[in-house]
C-alpha cells in the first residue's frame, strides 16, 4: 500500500475469492519457485581417467586412485538384466573386457595396514556428499531442526472449521483464521501458570531488593505470546539504577539461582538494553528481565489501545507472528522481526487500508482476505527503500531522506516508535529482504491453494465430484496450513496444560 493508496484499490470484501494475483503475472511463480527451492540433481560427473603403467609383462597395471574402487570391484554393466542405463561414472572410452579380467588377476596386493582405507574414504566423501543432497539448503530453514519441524507440522484447528457451510473460499479462509487464532491463543490454564511463575520471580527479586518493582511488559503483558513465546519483565529499582550495571545484573543472576528458579542465567551486559536471560525450572519458560527501562510499558499501554480499537488486529497480529516464528524470523538479533515491529506492520496496514478507512468492508468478517493481503502487501509493493511508517495521526507514511533515516547501502524497514518519534524500532532488521521474500512466497502458495479450493467448491455444488475415500479430511480444504502449522512440541504443552 504505497504512499498514494492506488495499488490496494482492489482489495474485495467476503466474496468469492478477495485477492488475485494479475498483477504480480510470472514473478509472483518465480518467488514461489523460490520459496520452495530448485529440484537440485546435480549431475554426475565424469571421473578422471585411469593411467596404467607397465608391469614388464606388457599388461597394465592399473594405479587406483584415492576414495575409488580397484578395478577388480568393477563390474560390466548387463543388459541381459534390464540394465539399459549406464551412469556417466564410468570411463570416458569403452574398454576391451578381456583387459578387465587381465587387469584383475595382476592386481597388487594390498598391504595389511592399508586395509579398509579406500572403504573408510568412500564413506567420508560418497557418503557425506549423498547427505547433502538429502535437502536443499535453500529452502528458507536454518538447521536440521526446522526441517523436522516443518515436515512434521499439523493443523488441530481445522476441526473447529465448518467447511459445509462455506460457501465461497473468502468465507472459507476466514473461519479458518479465526479457528488458528483460536487455537493458537494462550488458554487460561497457561496464562496462569505463567503468571504463578512471574509471582515467584517477582517474590524472589524483591526479597532481595526491597525496594525493587517487577512489571511485565511486551507480549505476555498484550496476550499476544505464543505457546513458545518468552516472558519479558522489568525490574523498577532505585538502590540498582545508583550501583553498577555489572554488579547489579551477577547480583540478579545469583537471587534467580538461590531461589532455584532456574539453574543457568545468560547475562547480556553489552547489548543496548542489557538483560538476563534464563529458562525457568517449572514450566521451562524463557524469560528476559532488564533493569529500570520503563519504555516497555509505555509500549504496552499503546499496543493495548490499538487492539481495542481494531478487532481485527489480534488475528492479523497472531498469523504473522507464528509464520515468522517457524521460519526464524521473529528475531531482531538474526536480522528479523521483532514482536513490536511485527505489530506496528499489522497496524499500519489496517490503517492505510483504503476499503476499511471508507467503512467499505467489515475487518472482523473479512480475516482471511486480510491475512493474504498483508503478505501481498508486505511482500510485493511496499517502498522500503524511501518511505518509513508513522502509526501517529490514524497512520500516515513519510519519506526517510527527510528525516536521514534513508541508507543507501540496502533498503530497510524503518518504523517510527509511537512512544518515541525520534526512534527506528525496526533499524536493527538487516535481513528484512528475506523477510519480504518470504511474504511474498506466501501469498503466492496461498493464492495458488485458494484457487484449488475454490475448484473443489465449485466441483461440489455443481456434484461432479465423488470421494474416492469414502470420507473426507479436514485439511482438505485448509489454505491456511500451506504455509503454517503445528509442531509436536506445541501440540505437547496444549495437551499438558488442558490435562
Amino acid at each position: 500500500m504505497p504512499p498514494n493508496g492506488s495499488s490496494s484499490s482492489r482489495i474485495g470484501s467476503n466474496d468469492e475469492f478477495g485477492t488475485s494475483d494479475r498483477r504480480c503475472g510470472g514473478r509472483e511463480q518465480d518467488i514461489v519457485d523460490a520459496a520452495a527451492g530448485p529440484s537440485n540433481t546435480p549431475a554426475a560427473a565424469t571421473k578422471p581417467k585411469r593411467r596404467s603403467k607397465s608391469n614388464g609383462s606388457g599388461a597394465a597395471t592399473p594405479v587406483p586412485l584415492d576414495g575409488q574402487k580397484s578395478p577388480g570391484a568393477f563390474e560390466e554393466p548387463s543388459f541381459e538384466n534390464n540394465d539399459d542405463f549406464i551412469a556417466f561414472g564410468l570411463e570416458d572410452e569403452p574398454e576391451n573386457h578381456e583387459n578387465h579380467h587381465r587387469e584383475d588377476k595382476e592386481e597388487p596386493r594390498e598391504r595389511e595396514w592399508d586395509k579398509g582405507k579406500g572403504k573408510a574414504r568412500e564413506r567420508d566423501d560418497g557418503g557425506g556428499r549423498k547427505r547433502k543432497a538429502d535437502f536443499d539448503r535453500n529452502d528458507g530453514y536454518n538447521n536440521k531442526r526446522e526441517r523436522m519441524d516443518a515436515a512434521s507440522r499439523k493443523a488441530p484447528w481445522v476441526t473447529e472449521v465448518d467447511w459445509d457451510g462455506s460457501t465461497n473460499v473468502a468465507e472459507l479462509l476466514h473461519q479458518e483464521v479465526e479457528a488458528f487464532v483460536k487455537y493458537i491463543s494462550p488458554t487460561r490454564e497457561e496464562d496462569e501458570t505463567r503468571s504463578l511463575v512471574v509471582t515467584l520471580i517477582s517474590e524472589a527479586i524483591v526479597k532481595r531488593f526491597p525496594d525493587a518493582k517487577v512489571l511485565a511488559f511486551g507480549s505476555y503483558e498484550t496476550k499476544l505470546y505464543l505457546p513458545l513465546g518468552d516472558i519479558d519483565l522489568v525490574v523498577l529499582s532505585q538502590s540498582m539504577a545508583y550501583s553498577d550495571r555489572i554488579t547489579v545484573l551477577h547480583a540478579l543472576a545469583n537471587t534467580l539461582k538461590r531461589a532455584r528458579i532456574t539453574e543457568k542465567v545468560t547475562i547480556i551486559a553489552k547489548a543496548k538494553v542489557p538483560i538476563v536471560k534464563f529458562v525457568t525450572a517449572h514450566g521451562y519458560f524463557p524469560v528476559d528481565i532488564s533493569i529500570n527501562q520503563e519504555n516497555g510499558i509505555e509500549v504496552g499501554r499503546v499496543v493495548s489501545g490499538f487492539l481495542s480499537e481494531m478487532p481485527a488486529l489480534r488475528a492479523l497480529i497472531l498469523v504473522a507472528k507464528a509464520f515468522l516464528s517457524q521460519r526464524s524470523m521473529n528475531e531482531v538479533f538474526t536480522g528479523g522481526l521483532g514482536s513490536y515491529s511485527i505489530v506496528c506492520l499489522a497496524v499500519s496496514f489496517l490503517q492505510m487500508h483504503p476499503k476499511i478507512r471508507r467503512g467499505e468492508i467489515d475487518p472482523g468478517r473479512n480475516l482471511g482476505v486480510l491475512v493474504m493481503e498483508f503478505f501481498e502487501f508486505y511482500g510485493y509493493y511496499f517502498n522500503y527503500h524511501e518511505v518509513g511508517i508513522s502509526l501517529r495521526d490514524g497512520g500516515t507514511y513519510f519519506s526517510k531522506a527527510q528525516r536521514g533515516w534513508m541508507d543507501y547501502k540496502q533498503s530497510l524497514l524503518s518504523i517510527e516508535d509511537p512512544a518515541d518519534a525520534t526512534n527506528d524500532i525496526s533499524k536493527g532488521s538487516y535481513s528484512i529482504a528475506r523477510v519480504r521474500q518470504t511474504f511474498a512466497g506466501a501469498h503466492g502458495i496461498m493464492t495458488a491453494a485458494a484457487y484449488m479450493k475454490a475448484s473443489i467448491l465449485n466441483s461440489r455444488r455443481s456434484g461432479r465430484s465423488a470421494e474416492l475415500r469414502g470420507y473426507t479430511e479436514p485439511t482438505d480444504l485448509s489454505i491456511l496450513s500451506s504455509v503454517l502449522g503445528v509442531t509436536q512440541e506445541v501440540r505437547g504443552i496444549e495437551i499438558a496444560l488442558r490435562h
